[in-house]
C-alpha cells in the first residue's frame, strides 16, 4: 500500500514539473510534441499528445523551433500573447529585394555637341572613322558621304545613312549592370564615349540589339577577339557588374576566341 502511495506522489510531482512550465492551470497551454509540432487546444491531436513541453502562446512555441501541424490537423492562430522569448527569437521576414528601375534611354542624354559646332557625337564619330575626307551637308552639321570599313562584317560603306554608330557595350546592357544608378554626368559620358562607339552597318546593329557577347558576336569571326577585349575594357572602365556566372563565361569565351 505504501508503495502505491509513493508512486502516486512521484507522478504528481512529475506532472507539476512538466505542466508548470506554462504557468497556466486551466490546461489552455500550447503543447510542443517531441517531434516539434505545436498543438493548440481543440486541435485534432491536442488530447493525444501526452509527452510535450508547454508554452503560453503559439508564438512562443514557434519561436522555440516548433512548427504548425499540417493543414486540417488543428493549425493555431496567433494568440495575441507573446512572451519575451518569442519576441527575441521569432524570425523576421526576409528583406524585400529592391525593384530595378525601368529602362530609360533618355537619362543617357542622347548625342552631345560639346563644342557647339552643330556636329553631334554621331557625326564626329563618322568623321573620325572615315578612311577619306567626308562630304558634309550644306550647313556643315551632317555627314553625308565618306569611306567606312565595318569591322563587324568586313564590308566598306560610303553613304552615312547606311551606317549606325554602335555602342559596343549597349546602353540597356549597361543599365542592367549598374548604369541605372549612375550620376547623370557618368551616364552622358558613357553614351558619348568614343571608346564605346563603332561605325557599323545598320542592319547588323539592329541584329545585335542590346545583347552582350554571350548572346551575340559580330558575323566576322576574325574580329571576335578584338571585340571581346574592347568590350571588357569598357565594362571595366565604367565598373559594370557581371554576375559570377557571366564573368566566368566571358573569361572562357575570350580565352577561346583569343587563343
Amino acid at each position: 500500500m505504501s508503495r502505491i502511495v509513493f508512486l502516486g506522489v512521484v507522478l504528481i510531482t512529475v506532472c507539476t514539473i512538466t505542466f508548470g512550465v506554462s504557468g497556466n492551470t486551466k490546461n489552455q497551454f500550447i503543447k510542443k510534441s517531441k517531434s516539434g509540432i505545436c498543438h493548440c487546444p481543440g486541435g485534432q491531436y491536442y488530447a493525444r499528445t501526452s509527452k510535450f513541453t508547454a508554452f503560453d502562446s503559439i508564438e512562443a512555441c514557434l519561436a522555440s523551433g516548433g512548427r504548425h501541424p499540417k493543414r486540417g490537423q488543428g493549425q493555431c492562430s496567433a494568440s495575441g500573447k507573446q512572451g519575451p522569448a518569442a519576441a527575441k527569437t521569432l524570425p523576421l521576414p526576409p528583406a524585400t529585394k529592391p525593384r530595378s528601375k525601368p529602362y530609360d534611354r533618355s537619362v543617357f542624354g542622347g548625342w552631345a555637341d560639346t563644342d557647339g559646332d552643330c556636329q553631334n557625337t554621331r557625326h564626329k564619330r563618322l568623321i573620325d572613322l572615315s578612311g577619306t575626307p567626308v562630304h558634309l551637308s550644306d550647313n556643315g552639321c551632317l555627314v553625308i558621304q565618306g569611306h567606312w570599313y565595318d569591322p563587324y562584317t568586313g564590308k566598306v560603306h560610303r553613304t552615312a545613312r547606311d551606317m549606325h554608330i554602335d555602342h559596343l557595350v549597349p546602353l540597356f546592357y549597361a543599365w542592367k549592370r549598374g548604369a541605372a544608378h549612375w550620376e547623370p554626368a557618368k551616364q552622358r559620358s558613357f553614351m558619348n564615349d568614343p571608346a564605346n562607339l563603332l561605325a557599323i552597318e545598320a542592319g547588323v546593329n539592329q541584329d545585335k540589339g542590346a545583347n552582350g557577347p554571350l548572346a551575340w558576336l559580330p558575323p566576322r569571326i576574325e574580329f571576335h577577339c578584338e571585340y571581346l577585349l574592347r568590350f571588357s575594357r569598357v565594362t571595366t572602365r565604367y565598373g559594370l557588374q557581371h554576375t559570377p556566372t557571366e564573368r566566368v563565361a566571358l573569361e572562357q569565351l575570350t580565352a577561346q576566341k583569343c587563343d
